[in-house]
């Protein structure tokens, strides 16, 4: 069987992503939602619609369930598909082909886990799909439900708290149990992932011989550290650690609603402290209109720590894209950045890139951020004005 390697990808063959309502898919950016939940995973994998997948992607046919990638592709990026065939390509026990022919769940050995909605954060860009304290808000206030007009993100009646507690359950605690062993490769995110107290005992049932193996990557906001589980990284082949920050200080605070600038720099700090040399820390950063002004502050900071920022592009809302600042706001970042040339060099090419694609203001946007983060304030008590400078969000 020849395989088309324009197309090809190994994840739904060697992957299983888990989304916060209990649905599984190839991947976090698949499309079409399935409707087999964890403990129907063997159903999933030999189900008629993934196997349609598989068959695309093998034959060289781009399966319309993955215009993520081969959008990112077609413009020169870096897409999720070609990042899984990197890293699972070079752990396979099995020959490919034997795979492909008879595809064994047995065989998986990378897992991406969204633990559910569990947070203690509301952050301004989030969705209660990925935040129990935003959907907790929203059902308080139902005058926010309008926030989360995406399709995937509607508030129906599968919108109830109840519906995202399947990760405390003693059944999905024995189904990692019993299928995290093998993996090369597990994803934790939520949700606030180590808010949830029995991944220690997940990962204390691989192997040490396995564990050696293995990489986890952790996604977090880094409110609560569990000293315990830390502890026991040293065991594993690497430990991801992605914090997510926005901007500084009161611009963290206001974008990751909840959060304290100075206990997120003491658990940063803390973690440095521990010297756990297979541990590779980094910093997402969201680039978006109401932190774009704290960049530079924040990457002096990182600068001085020496810990990388990788940056994200936010697509959605649409209002918050950097589209909505001002023209003057972006040229002052650009001359302000013109000849930096420090620890975080690449982040801020980056930043600087889309800056100046972004450069025109689109005011319309201007007002739909305005009005959103108003209302928002509404709700919670707070100034966006107090934190966001005013020449960045002008209308005139």
């Amino acid at each position: 069987m020849s395989i088309n390697k324009k197309t090809m990808c190994l994840a739904p063959w060697y992957n299983i992503f888990l989304e916060s309502d209990n649905k599984l898919a190839p991947c976090c950016q698949y499309n079409e939602p399935t409707q087999y939940k964890f403990n129907q995973i063997k159903d999933y994998f030999h189900s008629d619609q993934i196997q349609t997948l598989r068959d695309d992607l093998a034959r060289g046919v781009k399966n319309k369930n993955c215009s993520a990638c081969w959008k990112a592709e077609k413009h020169g990026g870096d897409s999720l598909r070609t990042q899984y065939n990197r890293s699972l390509s070079r752990h396979l026990d099995v020959p490919l082909l034997d795979q492909i022919k008879n595809p064994k769940l047995s065989n998986v050995k990378s897992f991406d886990l969204t633990l559910g909605n569990l947070c203690n954060l509301k952050c301004v860009m989030c969705s209660p799909l990925r935040s129990s304290q935003l959907l907790a808000e929203v059902n308080l206030n139902k005058e926010l439900q309008h926030r989360y007009n995406k399709p995937r993100e509607r508030l129906t009646n599968r919108y109830e708290q109840k519906k995202f507690k399947w990760p405390a359950s003693t059944n999905f605690v024995q189904w990692c149990k019993e299928h995290l062993p093998r993996s090369i490769q597990i994803t934790f995110s939520g949700g606030e992932p180590f808010l949830n107290p029995w991944i220690h005992e997940v990962l204390e049932h691989i192997p040490d011989s396995q564990k050696s193996k293995c990489i986890l990557h952790f996604t977090t906001n880094l409110t609560t550290i569990n000293d315990e589980l830390f502890d026991s990284f040293h065991k594993f082949k690497e430990v991801w650690i992605s914090v997510s920050v926005e901007g500084v200080k009161e611009t963290h605070e206001y974008l990751r609603f909840g959060h304290s600038w100075n206990l997120l720099e003491k658990n940063i700090k803390n973690i440095l402290k521990k010297r756990i040399p297979n541990i590779i820390f980094k910093v997402n950063y969201v680039v978006q209109a109401p932190s774009y002004h704290s960049i530079a502050d924040m990457t002096v900071f990182f600068d001085k720590l020496q810990i990388q920022i990788n940056p994200i592009l936010l697509k959605y809302p649409k209002h918050f894209q950097i589209s909505a600042l001002t023209t003057e706001s972006k040229q002052s970042f650009l001359d302000h950045t013109e000849e930096y040339a420090g620890f975080n060099f690449n982040f801020i090419q980056f930043v600087r890139s889309v800056t100046k694609k972004y450069i025109d203001q689109d005011k319309t946007l201007t007002q739909e951020c305005i009005n959103d983060l108003t209302e928002l304030d509404r709700v919670r008590n707070n100034d966006h004005n107090l934190v966001i400078p005013k020449k960045n969000l002008r209308l005139y």
